[in-house]
């Protein structure tokens, strides 16, 4: 193999990778985007107007539904804000999003991992 088989070969694998970041942003920001609205439309911003999991309506699709549906990540996109503190979960078992959380979660992540994050104001 030459020096230059070499390169290209480097070269499409560090292109892939980059296109494989660049769609996982773009999906992880429109569905926290998503997750954030349904807080918002339900007014569930706080511990004393947190919301139980059924009429927050996010749930894990099977794999019969991610087959043949439309795939839809709202989920995973819970789960990105849940592991970062963002959602928290009431002693009852209601769910609400903390803003300020949010925010500071945001700075907290690497440059690439906080760009899954959409920009929101108190």
């Amino acid at each position: 193999m030459s020096g230059r088989e070499i390169i290209n070969i480097i070269l499409t694998f560090v292109v892939g990778i980059s296109i494989y970041n660049i769609l996982l942003i773009i999906t992880m920001n429109r569905n926290v985007k998503k997750v954030v609205k349904i807080f918002e439309e339900k007014n569930a911003l706080s511990s004393k107007t947190a919301i139980n999991g059924i009429r927050l309506g996010i749930r894990q699709q099977s794999a019969s539904e991610r087959a043949f549906k439309k795939r839809d990540n709202r989920a995973l996109a819970l789960n990105f804000l849940f592991t970062g503190g963002v959602v928290s979960v009431t002693d009852d078992q209601r769910y609400y999003l903390d803003k300020n959380r949010m925010i500071a979660y945001k700075e907290e992540l690497n440059f690439i991992a906080s760009m899954m994050i959409p920009n929101i104001y108190n």
